[in-house]
């Protein structure tokens, strides 16, 4: 059996919720700087071999068929959802937030996000250690006893590290492939503390989605319009999270509210393609080729970045999203 080696991070079940509903084996792809392009979901947002790893017997895995597993569990529910047949009930909600907190990590950006995160823990670890001089001299008589003699002596590698002249570097794709999913649990553990509206569109503006589409963001204040901050955190109090499900449905998640539909102008639906816009890494995709949506994604779009003013502790400026 031939083994795909194109691994998409989001799923072709997926990208087929918002194909065009005059075609709907078509969906358009933006990106910014670039003409608005006619693809197939089937070849878009893919990596070559980006589930697969080796293990420390060199023997190849791939997480790949894991994750059409899970997919072929929420295929299901989005189509009768997106047809009007099926009400998301209490018993979905608990494999949606799976899905959805895959969605947020299985990705390229999640892939380099942990390695920074990872790398940021590392060299903290690392420096700790350098300080105890005595502690330092232990582990580095391991490592030599593990793996063998080096030119270098404790005593230059400390000086080294707590100079800052050490370079650190993260080269496991199954370390960082771990690390990705071992915050699925996590994440939909606090997905599911969150009640929930499925936000509809029945007029002529459809939803469109991301390589990056679960989008976070902590709304105004009171007194402090175009002040909405996107890529908190997901248990931040008050954070809003939008996950377009299909071009005709986004799954809104909040704090006290009411489980329900809820049919949304059009001018609501444009605002909230705003901030996924925002919170795009490279494309979105949506069901038709638009002018408007093309020079506002070129405007406002890519502006969340996890692990430089998104998802960290220590954020820089904090991108808007209401942005005119």
């Amino acid at each position: 059996m031939t083994i795909p080696r194109a691994h998409h991070y989001v799923p072709v079940f997926y990208l087929k919720g918002f194909t065009s509903p005059k075609d709907r084996e078509y969906l358009w792809v933006y990106e910014q700087g670039k003409p608005v392009r006619k693809s197939k979901p089937i070849n878009e947002a893919h990596e070559r071999d980006f589930y697969t790893y080796e293990d420390e017997d060199g023997k190849r895995r791939d997480l790949e068929q894991p994750l059409s597993g899970i997919e072929s569990e929420t295929a299901p529910l989005l189509r009768a959802m997106d047809d009007g047949y099926h009400r998301l009930h209490a018993d979905d909600f608990e494999g949606l937030t799976i899905f959805m907190a895959l969605m947020w990590v299985r990705g390229p950006f999640g892939r380099d996000l942990m390695n920074q995160l990872s790398l940021q823990s590392m060299k903290t670890v690392v420096q700790e250690y350098a300080r105890d001089g005595e502690k330092f001299q232990r582990i580095y008589d391991d490592v030599v006893k593990e793996y063998g003699h080096t030119d270098v002596s404790a005593e230059e590698l400390r000086n080294s590290i707590l100079n800052r002249d050490w370079k650190y570097e993260q080269k496991s794709p199954g370390y960082t492939l771990h690390k990705m999913f071992v915050g699925v649990p996590i994440i939909s553990g606090i997905l599911q503390k969150k009640d929930w509206q499925v936000l509809i569109s029945e007029g002529d503006d459809y939803f469109c989605t991301s390589d990056f589409p679960v989008v976070n963001i902590l709304p105004d204040k009171p007194g402090q319009a175009g002040q909405a901050t996107i890529g908190t955190g997901f248990g931040m109090p008050g954070v809003e999270i939008f996950f377009p499900l299909t071009r005709r449905r986004c799954l809104l998640l909040k704090d006290e509210t009411r489980h329900s539909s809820k049919v949304l102008p059009g001018r609501m639906v444009r605002e909230i393609n705003k901030v996924l816009m925002v919170g795009a890494r490279r494309f979105i995709y949506a069901c038709e080729k638009s002018s408007a949506m093309e020079k506002l994604f070129n405007k406002i779009g890519c502006k969340s970045v996890p692990g430089k003013n998104a998802f960290m502790r220590d954020p820089a400026p904090a991108p808007q999203a209401n942005q005119p």
